[in-house]
């Protein structure tokens, strides 16, 4: 008990000191980006914006003397509007680019708690920073164009009269050209809308419009519980699926840690990206499906209408917190270029794009088709997140409660995989009845390894045993543990579900605040049902027991108080996943019958030698026939079951000697002379044991 406390002691002391140290990290890493964010700024002028924007707030003009002036009026301010409202969602717009600047999501079906995804980081809340379809133009080698559109201001936006939730119509009249930027939203859709943007040529020129740029929204972190372990800025991404090739040219990410990702789409955490000068080359795509930006459970796509080449952005924001200048948090923004083209004097160019903006909810992504599921993130347990997602949200519409939900879903997988946990377990009984006399073994041939292996390996086949089995179901519950972490802490069906005193299962089970910090209950359950099973199936050493083992003994008790110090912070469905998975296995090691140890071997075998001996025959079982017996009876072919005929050894010794007649042999090579030769001493000897173990009996 003493080993126990010390040992828990020191857990804690060491979760502590982590904590500390990753607050002291995030604090450093919090000043040193609102000092990049400074000094960006200072040297912008005081007027800092994402270099993928151009329509700023003092209108986006560029000094440049051969800029057209303005010819239209401009509107004394910026006003937004609340359009495209739907029972699941509504959109904010704003008439300084003719941007979306946030989504508001409602409580829904699928989504038990509201959600504000604010784009515009601009505390006065006119700012662009980050907005959706911000608009600029590029070259074709990607650089922003100077002046693109002459006279045109980003201000002068003004929003065309009509029913706004259907539709909502920007038009911008300012200099040479006339903007028009359309969003739409069908009545049977939840979280999509689309989008066209037309520019129509007034002057007497052509435009030279070669790209044009989109943003895809801003991504700040969701209030949550302190986690040292899964900081918020991990689930902070950038990200994108390319149909077409991979392009070489372009920034990479091969170092990057914390990431899985791949050719096809690959997604990059905000705190990687000032490593590689704030990704403003931007990473080059064949054929883009899509771009999408993200936190942990809401994520924004933007799909252009047709699959063409692109280039995608990211770089990390800011915004205050609290209406607090001096406190701020760091969020994400994105934003996809894609092929636009010339103008010629009085036509016009337009482009369609597709936009989700809403939870990542893996059913509604996966219904809306071009892999736009993908931005969950399973990989590399696709395969095992992907239908364990499928498989909850059809037992949620059962049983109506997601709390339940994982609890069947837990049940369920761990019915599947008694067979292989229950021969394991038996496997893992035997193997521990047998520690004394394997440590014997390895006492008697500890100076020859290749001897002591040989005796081991031979000793576990007299028993009965398989020394690996006891891993298989480990192997295979890894990687289907691991799939459900990835699906639990990304599912947004979870946001706000509660279960029992849990009042949301995507967050951690706060039963209580203690200076700060966060009393969870679920936890300290998970505990005593891991430790009720390590109980039930413990380690026996003998007295010859070596170091290593005892050591490996000691961790195998300490092994619950490192799950709780891991899940401690993490969401209570997966701990109440976890901790329905340790029900089912304790349940399962009491029902499962034990495993044959060597003293009940001995047992069996005397009642059969009575039975034997009382109506003179030998049970067809090949258990308990010795190993010699067993390997001289493979050489003559002889069944491993029933007994001994001398008539069947004799035919059966006299057609196989006949293989070996001089006359046979002579023909061979030296080698196969040699190998012949040695078959048939194993064949006399054989013949010599089975007659005489007939003699014996008789």
């Amino acid at each position: 008990m003493k080993n126990y406390l010390i040992g828990f002691s020191l857990i804690l002391s060491a979760a502590y000191l982590y904590m500390e140290q990753a607050k002291v990290q995030q604090e450093n890493a919090e000043e040193n980006q609102r000092h990049d964010t400074s000094s960006r700024q200072d040297q912008s002028d005081g007027n800092y914006t994402a270099p993928n924007i151009i329509d700023v707030a003092d209108g986006g003009m560029r000094s440049d003397a051969n800029a057209s002036p303005l010819s239209a009026k401009i509107p004394q301010e910026v006003k937004t509007y609340e359009g495209l409202v739907g029972d699941s969602s509504s959109f904010e717009f704003t008439t300084l680019g003719g941007a979306i600047s946030a989504v508001h999501l409602e409580e829904a079906e699928r989504l038990k708690k509201s959600y504000d995804m604010i784009f515009s980081t601009n505390d006065n809340g006119k700012g662009i920073e980050g907005n959706a379809f911000s608009m600029s133009f590029e070259n074709h080698d990607g650089d922003p164009l100077d002046n693109p559109l002459p006279g045109y201001d980003s201000r002068a936006y003004e929003i065309a009269s009509g029913d706004l939730n259907s539709k909502v119509t920007f038009l911008n009249r300012t200099g040479n050209v006339e903007i028009r930027r359309e969003y739409f939203r069908e009545a049977n859709e939840t979280y999509v809308i689309r989008h066209r943007t037309t520019v129509i040529n007034r002057g007497d020129s052509s435009l030279k419009l070669d790209r044009i740029r989109f943003g895809i929204g801003s991504a700040f972190p969701i209030p949550r519980k302190f986690n040292f372990i899964d900081q918020a800025a991990s689930y902070m991404h950038v990200g994108y699926f390319n149909s077409g090739n991979p392009q070489e040219a372009g920034w990479g990410c091969a170092k990057c840690s914390g990431r899985i990702d791949g050719e096809t789409e690959e997604f990059f955490q905000v705190n990687e990206m000032d490593d590689y000068d704030r990704l403003h080359e931007g990473k080059k795509l064949s054929e883009a499906k899509w771009a999408s930006v993200n936190n942990q459970f809401f994520v924004s796509i933007l799909r252009p209408k047709e699959e063409k080449d692109a280039v995608v952005r990211g770089m990390p924001i800011e915004r205050s917190t609290d209406g607090n200048a001096s406190n701020r948090e760091q969020g994400v923004t994105g934003s996809i270029s894609i092929p636009f083209g010339e103008i010629p004097p009085g036509e016009s160019r337009s482009v369609e794009c597709f936009y989700y903006a809403g939870p990542k909810d893996y059913m509604i992504l996966s219904s809306l088709g071009m892999e736009q599921d993908k931005v969950m993130q399973f990989n590399p347990f696709e395969w095992v997140s992907g239908p364990m997602n499928s498989l909850l949200n059809k037992l949620h519409d059962i049983l109506g409660n997601f709390g339940l939900a994982i609890i069947f879903l837990t049940i369920l997988l761990k019915l599947v995989l008694w067979p292989l946990t229950a021969k394991a377990t038996r496997s893992q009984k035997r193997m521990q009845a047998l520690q004394e006399p394997m440590a014997k073994l390895r006492e008697k041939h500890k100076k020859d390894s290749q001897k002591m292996n040989q005796e081991m390996m031979k000793f576990y086949k007299e028993q009965g045993v398989n020394p690996f089995a006891g891993c298989w179901p480990i192997l295979v519950q890894m990687p289907i543990f691991l799939g459900m972490f990835y699906m639990l802490r990304s599912a947004a069906e979870l946001y706000g579900q509660s279960f029992l005193w849990v009042s949301d299962l995507s967050e951690q089970d706060n039963v209580a605040d203690i200076a700060g910090f966060s009393i969870n209950a679920l936890p300290f359950v998970m505990l005593a049902t891991q430790w009720f099973q390590m109980k039930l199936t413990p380690m026996q050493l003998g007295p010859d027991a070596s170091d290593s083992q005892r050591i490996n003994a000691k961790m195998m008790r300490m092994m619950p108080f490192m799950f709780l110090v891991f899940l401690y912070f993490f969401s209570s469905a997966l701990v109440l996943y976890w901790t329905v998975q340790n029900t089912m296995s304790i349940i399962q090691t009491l029902i499962t019958k034990k495993g044959k140890s060597p003293k009940e071997i001995e047992t069996e075998r005397s009642i059969l030698a009575k039975d034997e001996a009382k109506d003179g025959q030998k049970k067809p079982d090949a258990d308990f026939i010795e190993e010699e017996e067993r390997q001289h009876r493979q050489v003559l072919g002889l069944k491993l079951r029933g007994k001994l005929n001398k008539k069947q050894i004799d035919e059966i010794y006299r057609r196989l000697m006949e293989k070996y007649h001089p006359d046979k042999v002579r023909n061979l090579g030296a080698k196969r002379q040699d190998e012949a030769m040695q078959k048939k001493e194993r064949l006399e000897a054989a013949y010599e044991f089975l007659l005489k173990k007939l003699a014996n009996k008789s």
